[in-house]
């Protein structure tokens, strides 16, 4: 490991990662990423990995649909296999109101986003796998999908190297030093590394990082439930990711014979992320079970085959941290995606990357900012409601 870096990531997981291969392509000089385990040994591990620009907030929408370009030439792009699978996103609503769908249709379509209104006599053409019921309606997004996140995360990592990044494993920071109101090194459980630059990509553990420079942020650490299912021979052929903004569930592919389905929020159950249960209760099975059930028949007669529980970082208003943060020069974050930043990592590293070379993004990451503006809003959509 060098014992100096004019930039120091810490954490490497999709954010981390991604990051590091901008910065290098920026030409931000030597870039060292820490990681206290591996690579996406957290939160990105189990991440969900949908990849669709179906929000109410443009920041969101701008940064899921470069990501989503990125995806379609990850070989060109970026280099590596991530299985990437892009069979559309399908929201089932029982009304096209912001309250009620979760997105935005007219800001998405002023940005671009290629989206279909599906009627109810129409559902079934589009997955006629689920039971439909009442008035309920849809909306396709045709270019949504979702990839292996271990794979991309992997991939971005193998890009960044090849530009000249080292990553560091099984490395523990344990302090920043400062002085004179700046960073002057990142010290760990294997030496000191001197720099002036410090990138706190740590995701659950980003609030201990931070700590480190004297900052308190406001995330935490909730544990969230998802369900594994054999996968019925009705799914034979795969169709969208069906996102069921009725019973507030989604269900995917997890590979050739399995269903993964998990909420689309998340429930107060605060966890120590080097401690908490991984896997899932009786209860929450059940929970998911019923909705999951109600919406696709053919999954009764499929066995449940387990499950697990993943962290998400939750900021009070479900929003990230990203940009300079605290006092001290060269203090910086992207963090506190709140369970939502798979979407958009591929892209967001490149405007984040932008900034801490000292230019402007196309992409206003000032929602992102700590601390928030005064005009700031929480994010309204019902994907992240508390159940």
């Amino acid at each position: 490991m060098r014992r100096a870096a004019d930039v120091v990531i810490v954490g490497a997981g999709l954010h981390g990662a991604g990051l590091a291969m901008h910065l290098a392509k920026a030409g931000a000089g030597s870039i060292l990423v820490l990681e206290k385990r591996h690579l996406a040994a957290g939160p990105t591990a189990k991440s969900g990995a949908m990849v669709r620009p179906f929000f109410s907030q443009a920041v969101y929408i701008q940064l899921v649909l470069e990501a989503t370009s990125i995806f379609e030439q990850w070989d060109d792009q970026i280099g590596g296999e991530v299985g990437f699978v892009q069979r559309g996103f399908f929201r089932i609503t029982d009304s096209l109101t912001l309250d009620r769908l979760g997105g935005d249709l007219t800001l998405m379509r002023d940005l671009g986003v290629p989206y279909e209104l599906i009627a109810h006599e129409d559902l079934s053409r589009i997955s006629p796998i689920c039971a439909y019921h009442g008035e309920e309606s849809g909306v396709l997004l045709t270019k949504g999908g979702y990839a292996d996140p271990i794979r991309t995360t992997v991939a971005l990592a193998a890009a960044a190297r090849r530009l000249g990044v080292e990553f560091a494993e099984d490395v523990t920071v344990t302090g920043i030093e400062t002085s004179g109101g700046r960073v002057d090194a990142v010290v760990t459980d294997k030496g000191r590394v001197a720099t002036h630059l410090v990138v706190n990509c740590a995701g659950a553990w980003s609030t201990h990082v931070a700590a480190m420079v004297g900052v308190d942020l406001p995330i935490v650490i909730h544990r969230v439930p998802t369900a594994l299912y054999r996968r019925p021979e009705a799914f034979r052929v795969e169709g969208p990711v069906v996102s069921d903004g009725v019973n507030q569930v989604y269900m995917r592919s997890a590979g050739d014979s399995h269903m993964r389905a998990a909420h689309f929020g998340w429930s107060a159950d605060p966890v120590d992320p080097d401690r908490y249960d991984e896997t899932i209760s009786r209860a929450q099975h059940d929970s998911l079970r019923t909705l999951v059930d109600r919406r696709f028949p053919a999954m009764r007669a499929s066995p449940s085959v387990g499950g697990f529980s993943a962290v998400y970082d939750m900021t009070p208003d479900a929003h990230p941290i990203v940009g300079p943060v605290g006092e001290t020069e060269g203090f910086w974050c992207n963090c506190g995606w709140s369970g939502n930043g798979f979407a958009s990592g591929p892209a967001v590293g490149r405007h984040l990357a932008a900034r801490i070379m000292g230019g402007t993004s196309e992409v206003d990451l000032s929602t992102f900012a700590w601390p928030r503006a005064p005009d700031a809003t929480a994010r309204p959509d019902v994907n992240w409601v508390h159940r």
